[in-house]
């Protein structure tokens, strides 16, 4: 009930967290918002307080008795986070950059691809936030050798089965078309995908209403982030009618070119 005291206790746990302050700024962005509303020196100085030693992010924090702490949960996701919210807001000073890319290469696994953090399974979602936030920052490079983005792109291509798994041994998803399809975009080796077959497993996620599962077969109901992830995999290989995608900022070239203007007129501090 409104106004209830199970209510007001619970509004302690509603803080901003770097996954939803990195989606509203790229609505705004989508929205043709300037985000001249945003309180960029509040925002950065609370994102710069979120790293840890280890060079990751938090995802939130809570202040109580003046003391502000760090939620435990951490890892590739919220640096990647961090790495597009620095980006928009030309912050990039708030935060320590060279610990933030010691931690991504400490995560780089032994087969080939990225896992939350070190010594953790590499995984298709965290190998995109890792080699996405190293594009971003200009350091692909200077952290990862030839041979590790050799060895790279290797496991992704081996993800293709006729859709893209997340992991060996795992079933096809719709939205490893956009997490590997990504990665391999970055690393300048989309054109050795099998474009048409991955096309048509797609389509096969469709359902009747129109959006796309997470499954090609069983009972598996369409859902908003796999019809979100199957059209931008779809973006990717230039299906018709479609806009551009920015494979790391994961926004359409139109949103990433009002970024850019934005930019123009934005300094950094």
């Amino acid at each position: 009930m409104p106004g209830s005291r199970e209510q007001e206790n619970n509004v302690v746990w509603d803080t901003a967290h770097l996954a939803m302050t990195y989606c509203a700024l790229l609505i705004l962005l989508i929205l043709g918002d300037d985000l001249s509303k945003i309180d960029r020196k509040g925002l950065l100085q609370a994102l710069g307080n979120l790293q840890r030693e280890d060079g990751s992010f938090g995802s939130s924090s809570e202040e109580r008795n003046d003391i502000t702490f760090s939620f435990k949960e951490g890892d590739m996701r919220f640096v990647y986070c961090a790495v597009v919210i620095a980006h928009i807001l030309n912050g990039y000073s708030y935060i320590d950059i060279q610990l933030l890319c010691d931690f991504i290469k400490n995560s780089l696994s032994y087969e080939g691809s990225f896992g939350q953090g070190p010594l953790q399974e590499g995984h298709g979602g965290s190998t995109f936030c890792a080699l996405a936030s190293l594009h971003i920052l200009d350091k692909l490079d200077e952290v990862l050798s030839e041979n590790d983005k050799e060895l790279i792109v290797r496991w992704c291509l081996f993800r293709q089965q006729s859709g893209f798994q997340g992991r060996p041994n795992k079933e096809e998803d719709t939205c490893y078309s956009f997490w590997i399809g990504c990665s391999l975009k970055i690393l300048k080796s989309f054109k050795w995908i099998d474009k048409e077959k991955n096309k048509v497993w797609l389509s096969r996620t469709q359902r009747k209403f129109g959006g796309f599962a997470k499954y090609a077969e069983g009972n598996c109901r369409e859902d908003l982030g796999h019809s979100y992830f199957g059209i931008c995999a779809l973006a990717l290989m230039k299906e018709s009618e479609l806009h551009g995608l920015h494979p790391a900022l994961n926004i359409s070239k139109r949103a990433t070119q009002r970024l850019k203007q934005r930019m123009l007129t934005t300094h950094a501090d």
